[in-house]
């Protein structure tokens, strides 16, 4: 099951701007979707520990929002995904949501790797966004690895099978959709004295998406958000061509950027 926010449902108000350039961000992705097909798409890395494939060179940037504790993070999330304004509701842009998870350090299932891979499936195949996605997850094959259990001894080879490669495989939207990943750095400190289940298995979220957003599919937009100056996150991703949304109760003079391309720096004060 999706891991929601316990912030539903409650006023949000102000920082209408960081929507606006969400949006644009849609847009971009949505204009480059003139003549992409399947076949056109970046492919992910083979199954079963295969070589992988090239990634794509274009559409694999997302959005982080950067951003101390009490900054608003969460707050902000949730009202992409659920407005409470008549602004928010005009916009729509929870219409171009595909799925989220929202990770909490008191609760250890949001922070489980299987369990969010199985509530990514679950919400795309009941979004009624993508057509032909919950047919191709029907597959026997492929429901074998989403097994509890089997799901999270090699969550990266359901994250493969269920996620990505059906995701590259379908029609893609005729708008640019988004994935939304709410304290992505949650669990991080867990990862470092964890044992691997399997050679090369991920330990957290953020360590599955690090090493699969670049085979995401360009019409899709990975919107994270994390705790200011958190370096377990920005090292895992230093590669990522990113649009980095720095948030911050206090802003310093001179801000760090970990990301090797920013396509736009934005920075929020409360």
């Amino acid at each position: 099951m999706a891991q929601t926010s316990l912030l539903q449902g409650k006023r949000f108000y102000c920082r209408e701007w960081v929507f606006h350039k969400i949006q644009h961000c849609l847009q971009e992705k949505s204009n480059n979707l003139s003549g992409l097909t399947p076949n056109k798409q970046p492919q992910p890395p083979a199954p079963s520990g295969g070589p992988s494939n090239t990634p794509g060179t274009t559409g694999s940037w997302g959005v982080l929002l950067v951003g101390g504790p009490g900054s608003g993070k969460t707050a902000l999330c949730t009202e992409l995904l659920w407005p409470t304004s008549s602004q928010g509701t005009h916009r729509g842009l929870n219409q171009q949501g595909l799925a989220f998870h929202f990770c909490r350090a008191d609760d250890s299932d949001t922070l489980c790797v299987g369990g969010f891979v199985r509530g990514l499936v679950a919400q795309i195949c009941g979004s009624g966004l993508l057509p032909g996605y919950e047919e191709k997850v029907r597959d026997p094959a492929v429901q074998s690895v989403l097994q509890p259990g089997e799901c999270e001894r090699n969550p990266t080879e359901a994250f493969k099978r269920c996620v990505l490669v059906p995701l590259l495989s379908v029609k893609p939207p005729p708008q640019a959709l988004f994935l939304l990943v709410d304290s992505i750095d949650e669990g991080c400190q867990l990862g470092d004295g964890e044992q691997r289940t399997a050679p090369a298995s991920p330990r957290t979220i953020a360590e599955l998406l690090a090493a699969h957003h670049e085979f995401l599919p360009p019409w899709l937009l990975l919107i994270c958000s994390a705790r200011r100056q958190n370096k377990a996150i920005t090292k895992l991703f230093t590669v990522c061509v990113c649009m980095l949304v720095v948030v911050s109760c206090n802003v310093t003079a001179k801000l760090r950027i970990y990301f090797c391309k920013i396509k736009v720096i934005a920075i929020l004060q409360p």
